[in-house]
């Protein structure tokens, strides 16, 4: 079996019991974290790995959106904000295979109230009809407010 970025050549017979060979797709074309959730208290940040799980046959966008203001997401060299772009590549710098730091911060607030946010990890600006074109993957983070409750009386 001859294999290739997630593919592999296969013998195949056809009614006529024939043999030929044709490319399978072994794995889906898929966004990696290195985690599923991320704990952040108030006021602090937390970081978690984007990688891809097959070689892509051109450069692959993924962008890194918050759900609501309660958190920022940073990449490295990037300014903190609402979304960060990620470029993934088939070698050199950025290449799919290399995983890429996003840091979440948890905006520090007055209120007593802690929650789950969605980052979504979408491909965007693919090359061409990249395989890549509909991958998505969601991370939850659970922020932990830092105030006490408020007791009024």
């Amino acid at each position: 079996m001859i294999t290739n970025g997630g593919f592999a050549v296969v013998g195949v017979l056809d009614n006529n019991t024939r043999l030929f060979a044709e490319w399978v797709h072994l794995k889906a074309p898929a966004i990696v974290l290195n985690k599923s959730s991320l704990p952040v208290a108030e006021g602090s940040s937390a970081t978690y790995t984007v990688k891809l799980n097959l070689q892509p046959t051109g450069s692959v966008k993924v962008r890194v959106s918050r759900g609501n203001g309660a958190i920022t997401v940073n990449k490295a060299g990037g300014t903190a904000g609402a979304s960060q772009d990620l470029t993934f590549t088939t070698s050199g710098a950025g290449i799919w295979s290399t995983a890429q730091t996003i840091t979440v911060t948890a905006v520090q607030d007055d209120n007593a109230i802690s929650g789950d946010v969605t980052v979504s990890h979408t491909t965007v600006d693919a090359d061409t009809a990249n395989e890549y074109d509909s991958a998505s993957r969601n991370l939850t983070v659970t922020v932990t407010d830092d105030d006490g409750e408020m007791v009024v009386s």
